[in-house]
This record gives C-alpha cells, structure tokens and sequence, in this order.
C-alpha cells in the first residue's frame, strides 16, 4: 500500500509537486491524491492532471485522513498551514518552511510532540551538479555563491530575495561546511538584493542573490588548497582545474526531494533535509539582518 498525500496549494510550484505525486501514485509509493486550493480553475486542472480528490479549503480536505501533506502555498502562509497540520500528517514544506526563527523553533517543537516529519523543501540538495562540484572538493577555504533569477510577480509573498534564493545557498554552505559557528562580517539585505559575507569555522563564503527583470545565473566557485572548482547549476557544467565536466541530471530534482519525503514516511530513507537544518539558516539570516557578528549554530 501506498501513502495518502494531500497537496496544499495548486500553483507553480504545486502543480509540478502534483505531477511528481501522479508519477509516484503510478509507482506504488502513493495511494491516493487529495489537492486543495481555493481558485476552481487550480483545482479543474488538478483533477485533469490526476488527483482523485479536490477541496477549496484544508479543512474539507481533512477529511481523507491524509498520511503526507506537501505544502507548496505562498510564502507568507507556510507557517500558518504548517502549524495547522503538523499535529494531523507528515509535513513537506516548500522553501521557506518559516520566515521567522522563532515559527521554525515552535514548529519543531509541535513536530516533536505529534511525531511528525517535518521536512523543508531544500531541492538544490537533489541537483547533481552540486553533489559533483562538492565532491570535487576537499578541505575548502573560500566559497562563492551567486544566484540570479527573475523577480516575482508578487515578491511581498515571497518575503524577499534572501528567502527565495540566497537560502537554497546558504543551506548547501552550512551542509557542505558543517560549522558550529558563523562570524557575519558584512550583509547587504534588501527585498530584491542579498549579500552575505560568512566564516564557518574558518571558511570564508560569500552569497550573493538578486531579483532581476529577466535571465537565471547559479555559480559556485569553490576554493582549497590547489583546487579550483566552478559549478554553473544551470548548464549542468563543472569546471575542475581547467578540466570541464558535464554532469547529466538523470531525475529532475523536485522530483526526487517528492520520492524523499514519500519514502521517509514510509520509513524507507532517511529524510534529505530537517528543520534544525532550517533553523540553522534562520539564526544566520536573522543575524545578518539584526548585525549580530557571531551566531552559534
């Protein structure tokens, strides 16, 4: 028997989570699919794209008892939907799964009291590129992040830029250096520009995020000791020492990050990505925005 999954939000985003839930229900990982949103024409084309099930509210939807919940509303609404349904189902929640450290830090708490998962939906960690970059890598003493992309429509419900890009990088920092401490030594934050200059535990990494009209740029250059790494995540492409690289992206990332969180409830795999992993980016944003210098971790 498969999982009982209920989708939360039928946008974008969600859309693409649902294709993957169809292509797992077919694989026998998902039993049923119950998608939720409150725009009609969301959920006429949910129910054309597979999903046995639509609600115009979560409250109806609580009703087939679902075992996962993916959560891929706006930004501004993960927490609050996230709280809602921690205590009911195991919870994906599209990035961030909370603004704020203090929501991350009480949802962990309610996660820890139902037994629920609560996974934040991290994608970069499924990009092969980066795992090929990072495993080319050792002992690094500088990192550069930047990451380019078109602003939203709606940017307000995105937060800002920090939240929507630079956070995907940051987590791959803190994965990649496992740190205990971050010394923040200069931050440019604004709703449409980011820049984060950090040492982890005496790597120096830099992260750069930008909302412009138009066009997409993800370049990471990592440095050690007679090593030069340059990864472009969006051409798939890995330079090493001058030696050039392309890496084949076998599965599309969101859709692994989906089986993940499928099979972690399953108890079948360990879950990619955990809120104390959220919370860790959290305390380094909110440092950076308050101009604290130092953050445990």
């Amino acid at each position: 028997m498969g999982v009982k999954v209920a989708l939360i939000g039928v946008g974008r985003i969600g859309s693409i989570h649902l294709k993957n839930l169809v292509r797992l229900r077919s694989e026998g990982l998902v039993d049923e699919i119950t998608a939720v949103d409150a725009d009609p024409s969301r959920l006429s084309e949910a129910r054309s794209m597979g999903a046995d099930e639509t609600f115009d509210s979560i409250d109806a939807a609580l009703i087939r008892h679902p075992e996962a919940t993916v959560i891929a509303t706006p930004t501004n609404t993960h927490y609050e939907v996230a709280f809602k349904l921690v205590g009911k189902s195991h919870l994906l929640v599209e990035k961030p799964a909370t603004v704020t450290l203090s929501e991350a830090i009480n949802l962990l708490n309610e996660a820890k009291k139902s037994g629920n998962l609560v996974i934040p939906a991290m994608v970069e960690r499924f990009n092969e590129t980066v795992s090929e970059a990072i495993n080319m890598v050792k002992e690094p003493i500088a990192i550069s992040m930047v990451r380019v992309g078109p602003a939203p429509q709606n940017p307000t419900q995105y937060v800002g830029v920090i939240y929507d890009l630079a956070i995907h990088d940051l987590d791959l920092a803190l994965m990649m250096t496992k740190p205990i401490k971050a010394v923040v030594s200069r931050t440019v934050i604004n709703m449409y520009d980011s820049s984060i200059l950090l040492d982890l535990d005496g790597v120096s990494v830099g992260i750069r995020s930008k909302w412009v009209n138009s066009g997409k740029m993800r370049v990471h250059v990592y440095i050690s000791p007679g090593s030069l790494v340059v990864a472009d995540l969006v051409n798939h492409v890995v330079y090493n020492n001058g030696e050039v690289k392309r890496v084949e992206q076998r599965e599309e990332p969101i859709y692994l990050e989906d089986r993940n969180f499928i099979e972690a409830v399953m108890g079948k795999a360990k879950p990619f990505s955990t809120l104390l992993d959220h919370i860790k980016c959290l305390r380094i944003i909110e440092a950076a925005q308050r101009g604290i210098a130092s953050v445990a971790l």
